[in-house]
């Protein structure tokens, strides 16, 4: 053997030792992530696209059954689009105002309903045929925890642990799975639409509100889910004992926000986790934006709600008390808008997140939804809301509570009131100082949400599953998790006490008695 050959040998054993050094230490850091998300509201999709994105630019190999694409060359997505109609843009602006009850009513009807529209995903010819295979490739199950649990069944049939997104605030059944104290006399719901600072009657609806989602979720949810699991995929299973093995729940929220609670190590706040970098606005709006001397005034309703829908009264309303103002408006309208002012452009789709990153943007008039609010509190952008739905009531009082928003009732619109307000969160400095002091709290983390929400899905796959993190009230009874054994024993304690003492004094009484005589 020659000298070059020699060295062409050794190059070739350096090259070989490299590559196979790299595939060893790639395969103990990546894992086979499936992630299910059955759910067809846009805005929960934008909350978990860029760490789903995020996760597979770590190098894991990803999975993704859903409606929408996550944008990503490498992710292999299993579409169920055209399963069932989506949302988005379709939903009219309600003219009547519901009451306490039909508010919990409607919500529980609308939440067992979810699991009837969801099931469609199991009629996806490649859902159906992946759940026919016995694969076991899997490593975790990622999916959101938010109107029912049947995506929980591929935990079931992959045997792999589960992390769970909640892109709300943490909902009573989230809460139960990792054995969450529920705090009803200082959290609120997340749909009750209260302050962090209750009075007696809010915190007797609250407590209301949270045992009647909870009973509900537990007697008719999870037994309809379980239903839905037999009738399509043949499979007898209890979604609750599989939920119970939950590892981690990521939770779109943040303490300074929502309120600090004591919160079980299996639960992780990740509020912000969809923001990502500000981009270039496009042409059109950039120079609406740049060309506003005295300002703008974004308006938004959210994904879901169609503006067009929104009654003609009340839209003149908002074009009166614009058509006052020094300031330009961005207002995101599907379709036509009569009686347009000069200083006013819609758009049937903004870039949002862009938008509030401008800092010529002055206020935010918003729905209140949770993508929107952590975006313009992020930015340090003032919020006016006028809540519809859901959570946005709760979202929007807690960041009343900082000082950063103010809130318009929807069913009780009157003109001076929206000028008065959007004049004062324009002209007041105390709104822009909160909002830029919650923007500094909010950004003063450790590490970035997404960052924390890869880390500890890391930890998880990591540590199998990471049981360590569960408390040991996981899957405890109730009568002992609330003690009433305990109680209870007391209590026979004490009776059987107060039966000696009074039996003793009544046997001394006689004896007394009967020597006297």
């Amino acid at each position: 053997m020659n000298v070059v050959d020699f060295y062409i040998k050794v190059i070739n054993m350096v090259f070989l030792s490299v590559i196979y050094l790299f595939i060893l230490f790639s395969s103990a850091y990546t894992a086979n992530i499936l992630c299910v998300f059955p759910h067809r509201g846009l805005s929960h999709h934008m909350m978990y696209l860029p760490y789903i994105q995020k996760l597979k630019d770590e190098g894991h190999n990803l999975t993704t059954i859903s409606h929408y694409s996550f944008d990503h060359p490498n992710i292999t997505e299993i579409s169920i689009k055209g399963s069932i109609e989506l949302i988005n843009n379709k939903l009219p602006f309600s003219n009547r105002t519901l009451n306490t009850v039909e508010k919990i009513v409607y919500l529980l009807w609308q939440f067992h309903a979810t699991g009837k529209v969801d099931e469609v995903m199991f009629k996806v010819e490649d859902v159906k045929r992946m759940l026919a295979e016995n694969s076991t490739n899997y490593d975790l199950l990622i999916t959101e925890h938010f109107k029912n649990e049947l995506p929980l069944i591929f935990a079931h049939k992959f045997k792999i642990p589960t992390i769970l997104l909640s892109s709300s605030g943490l909902l009573p059944w989230s809460q139960f799975v990792v054995a969450q104290s529920y705090e009803m006399s200082t959290i609120p719901a997340v749909l009750g639409g209260f302050s962090k600072k209750m009075n007696f009657y809010e915190r007797f609806i609250n407590t209301l509100i949270i045992s009647s989602q909870m009973s509900s979720y537990k007697l008719l949810f999870r037994s309809s889910d379980n239903e839905i699991i037999k009738k399509n995929l043949n499979i007898d299973v209890s979604l609750g004992n599989v939920a119970q093995n939950t590892s981690l729940i990521l939770v779109n929220t943040h303490h300074f926000i929502h309120g600090t609670k004591p919160l079980v190590p299996a639960i992780i706040e990740v509020g912000g986790i969809h923001i990502k970098p500000s981009k270039q606005l496009p042409v059109d709006i950039r120079k609406f934006i740049d060309e506003a001397e005295h300002g703008i005034i974004y308006f938004c309703m959210g994904s879901l709600l169609r503006g067009e829908t929104f009654p003609a009264h009340k839209r003149q309303m908002f074009l009166n008390v614009f058509s006052k103002l020094k300031q330009k408006v961005l207002w995101k309208w599907e379709g036509d808008m009569p009686g347009i002012t000069s200083n006013v452009m819609i758009k049937k789709w903004m870039p949002q997140r862009d938008i509030l990153a401008h800092p010529n943007v002055k206020l935010f008039i918003s729905h209140g939804g949770l993508l929107g609010t952590t975006e313009a509190v992020y930015e340090g952008v003032p919020i006016l809301a006028m809540p519809i739905f859901g959570d946005q009531m709760t979202n929007i009082k807690a960041v009343m509570d900082t000082g950063g928003a103010e809130m318009l009732n929807y069913n009780n619109l009157e003109e001076d009131e929206i000028f008065n307000k959007i004049k004062a969160m324009l002209t007041n400095p105390i709104y822009k100082n909160k909002a830029n002091k919650l923007s500094e709290i909010f950004r003063d983390r450790p590490m970035s949400p997404l960052e924390s929400a890869v880390y500890w899905t890391e930890y998880v796959i990591k540590h199998k599953g990471a049981p360590h993190l569960r408390t040991a009230a996981v899957g405890m009874p109730w009568f002992q998790y609330y003690l009433i054994d305990v109680f209870l024993v007391i209590i026979i304690i004490i009776v059987t006490l107060c039966f000696v003492i009074y039996f003793t004094l009544s046997k001394l009484q006689n004896l007394l008695k009967s020597s006297i005589k």
